[in-house]
């Protein structure tokens, strides 16, 4: 699967939380990497070009059980099952951003598509852009439902 990875090199100690919450200030939230490699050095080509070869893969792993939220109530369960049939994963909590679990464009279209037709409501791909986590989706579908006079009671049932 395509993915973004960031390789950083710096003089002092960075989360990686931290260093996504200034991203998120300035990019969009697909545009934010899914990855984040802390090297001493980027290795150059004999043309002063970052040598890519030499950048070592990232820890796909790395992060992913620390990153866990299970779902909350059956909005969120839904909206993590369409999710991770669209996106062919499993266990993907509530604050996954769907881009850094593989997601692209077309993914986003048949997820949105999905949501739609699952809480019967008209949410814009640009509102899922928007909004890249089960948690946040499921507030966009309770906000979406309350609007048009949909049922919500269910979405505060604990599952």
């Amino acid at each position: 699967r395509p993915y973004i990875c960031a390789y950083i090199t710096a003089n002092r100690e960075m989360p990686v939380e931290e260093l996504r919450g200034f991203l998120g200030e300035k990019l969009p939230d697909y545009m934010i990497p899914a990855y984040f490699v802390k090297l001493d050095k980027l290795s150059l080509t004999k043309n002063g070009k970052v040598d890519r070869k030499a950048l070592p893969e990232p820890d796909r792993n790395a992060g992913a059980e620390a990153e866990y939220e299970a779902p909350r109530n059956f909005v969120e369960k839904q909206i993590i099952s369409i999710l991770e049939e669209v996106l062919r994963t499993e266990r993907m909590g509530i604050s996954c951003r769907f881009f850094d679990r593989g997601g692209n464009s077309l993914k986003a279209m048949q997820a949105v598509n999905s949501i739609n037709k699952a809480f019967g409501i008209n949410m814009g791909v640009s509102t899922f852009f928007e909004n890249t986590t089960a948690k946040n989706l499921a507030h966009c579908v309770l906000h979406a439902e309350a609007e048009s006079d949909g049922m919500v009671e269910y979405a505060e049932e604990e599952i």
